[in-house]
């Protein structure tokens, strides 16, 4: 009986010491996994600051490795996708935007880069799909630059109507948007509203006559008969 007893304590006591190394090898891997998640982040912040030094080569790389570490982080993927955008590349842009509204249906701000990484290819009827899929989203913090894109991108596709409505609304939630109002007066001409064109672009000019816009606006009343 004593043996039996001495059997059973052993074998308690070698279950006891199993249960524990797996423990200890659990929080190892834990470990292991924090410490990569805290380098991907310090890989993400440095290739903020590189792009902010104006180093993009350096900045893509360090986003890369970001995500090579860490690749569940949306984040991440949206940053790339921003800085191949300023590169002019889209189509690279496009794989960064998509990764991240795979990792994250709401993220609305990802949804809203996929349709400008879309628009910038040309293809305006994703565009739009994108833009609206960011648009039913609460959090989006930018709608009415999603509006204004969306307004430029149904005005590709010579559905002026809508358009209309969504430069419009753009316009009611930032009414010094002189983009918004640029685009307008091209959707209005298109329409052959003129008039009403020719105040759209007004608008555009005296809201920032220096700017890009301002100076197109310029152009098109000049066309329109305006004088400038």
């Amino acid at each position: 009986m004593g043996g039996d007893n001495v059997s059973r304590i052993r074998g308690f006591c070698l279950l006891a010491l199993a249960v524990a190394l797996l423990a200890g090898g659990c929080a190892t891997t834990d470990d292991r996994e924090e410490l990569k998640r805290l380098q991907a982040r310090a890989a993400y912040e440095r290739g903020l600051a590189n792009l902010r030094d104006k180093q993009s080569a350096l900045g893509v790389a360090a986003l890369r490795e970001a995500i090579s570490l860490d690749p569940g982080v949306p984040l991440y993927w949206n940053a790339l996708g921003l800085v191949y955008l300023e590169m002019r590349r889209p189509d690279l842009a496009l794989v960064g935007f998509r990764s991240a509204t795979d990792l994250d249906d709401n993220y609305a701000e990802a949804f809203m880069n996929t349709g400008i990484a879309l628009a910038e290819m040309g293809r305006w009827e994703e565009a739009v799909g994108a833009y609206r899929k960011a648009l039913a989203s609460p959090t989006l913090a930018v709608a009415h630059i999603a509006y204004q894109n969306l307004g430029l991108a149904l005005y590709h596709l010579k559905r002026y109507a809508e358009a209309e409505e969504a430069l419009r609304f753009a316009i009611g939630l930032e009414p010094k948007m002189e983009g918004a109002y640029y685009n307008l007066g091209l959707v209005l001409v298109a329409q052959g509203r003129r008039e009403d064109a020719k105040r759209a672009f007004r608008h555009a000019r005296d809201l920032a006559p220096h700017s890009p816009f301002g100076e197109a606006a310029v152009g098109q009343l000049k066309a329109l008969g305006d004088g400038g």
